[in-house]
Order: structure tokens, then C-alpha cells, then sequence
């Protein structure tokens, strides 16, 4: 499966969305079918992103919606969809790592960043650049292999911000909301997250 980051409709729901979520919170299984529909892709790709390829990644979706269906009566239209949902999923990915101590396996597309200090944060850059030259190309596997290596390893506080801004590309405001922190927070995770690529892999 290639990386690909999860598709969303921004910071608010299209009315289509609202009009299934108010029939799910009554109970209509034919709405919570279309739910599924809608958001199966999404709901993969942000399991995919988290904990990479595994085997039982239907069974991890299938709890995940388990959840929603659960708790979807908590959601009250604060943020999007997308961001609860994001949150539903990232609490069972959390769940699910600690009771299989699994290791996911973690991508960045090319997004070139500025942190806080003006610095530019390419990682993705040397992720996916290619070249016709087999020496360069051999350098830039062991780059990314370097880089997996240390994403692979990040706290989870600073692993989880950063493959939101990264990859999926939420605002501050989005990622402070998935994870009940402030936007300061947010800020501070993801320039350690970046420091401690760069002094690893040395970029």
C-alpha cells in the first residue's frame, strides 16, 4: 500500500455529512452503513499511516468503527468530522500498540516545511527524491532507511503530531484538537519531532 495522505473536507462537514451523523445518533444502521462508506478509505489510510503494514488491519478498522458506532452520540459538531473521527482512531491505534507492542512503519510525502525558528525542515525532500546516478540512489535509500529508522522510534507525543502536519497536513488548530493539547504545544512537539530527525540523520 502506498502512503498517501488521508483525504478530508477541511475544517467543517459538508451537509451530506451532518444529515448521516444526526440519523447515526438515532440509531439508523442504514445511516452508520453509509458512514462506513464514506469515511472506510479515510479510516484506513490514517491506521496505515500509524502503524504501517499489519496483518490484522481490517480487524483494527472494524474496532475502530465499532467505536464510532459507540460513541458517536459524544460528537457534537465543535470541530469536523474528520477531526473526531481522527481522534476515535488515534486512541485505538494507541490502544492496540500497547497490547501488541507493534512498531509502524512511517512515511513522509514531500511537504517542505519552516519551523519556528526559520529553519527549512526537508526531510520529506530526501525521502523521496530520486536519480539517475546508482551511487546517489543508493545514498538516498540509506537516507530513507535512516530516516524510517528514527520516526519509527520518536516518542509517541512527537511521532503522532508529526505524521498529522506532515502527512496528513492538519492545521495547529486540528492536531491540538485530536490530541487535547494547545496549538503551543503542537508547535513545540513538532519542532522537537524535526530536531530530532536532523540530528540523527544529520540533514
Amino acid at each position: 500500500m502506498e502512503l498517501v495522505a488521508a483525504e478530508k473536507t477541511g475544517s467543517y462537514n459538508l451537509p451530506e455529512v451532518d444529515e448521516i451523523v444526526a440519523r447515526c445518533k438515532k440509531g439508523d444502521l442504514e445511516a452508520f452503513d453509509e458512514l462506513v462508506a464514506k469515511y472506510q478509505r479515510f479510516v484506513f489510510t490514517v491506521i496505515y499511516q500509524h502503524l504501517g503494514k499489519v496483518d490484522d488491519i481490517d480487524d483494527v478498522a472494524q474496532e475502530v468503527f465499532l467505536r464510532v458506532f459507540k460513541f458517536i452520540g459524544r460528537y457534537h459538531g465543535l470541530a469536523s468530522f474528520e477531526t473526531w473521527l481522527y481522534k476515535v482512531i488515534l486512541n485505538y491505534i494507541r490502544t492496540h500498540q500497547r497490547r501488541r507492542s507493534l512498531l509502524g512503519r512511517f512515511f513522509i510525502e514531500h511537504h517542505e516545511r519552516t519551523d519556528d525558528s526559520g529553519k527549512s525542515f526537508d526531510v520529506t525532500t530526501q525521502l523521496v527524491e530520486t536519480t539517475e546516478n546508482p551511487a546517489n540512489s543508493i545514498e538516498h535509500r540509506r537516507v530513507v532507511e535512516e530516516i524510517m529508522e528514527v520516526v519509527r522510534h520518536l516518542p509517541s507525543m512527537y511521532r503522532e503530531a508529526l505524521i498529522m502536519r506532515e502527512v496528513n497536513e492538519l492545521s495547529y488548530e486540528e492536531i491540538a484538537g485530536v490530541l487535547g493539547v494547545s496549538m503551543g504545544t503542537v508547535r513545540s512537539r513538532l519542532n522537537r519531532a524535526r530536531e530530532m530527525i536532523r540530528r540523527k540523520v544529520n540533514l
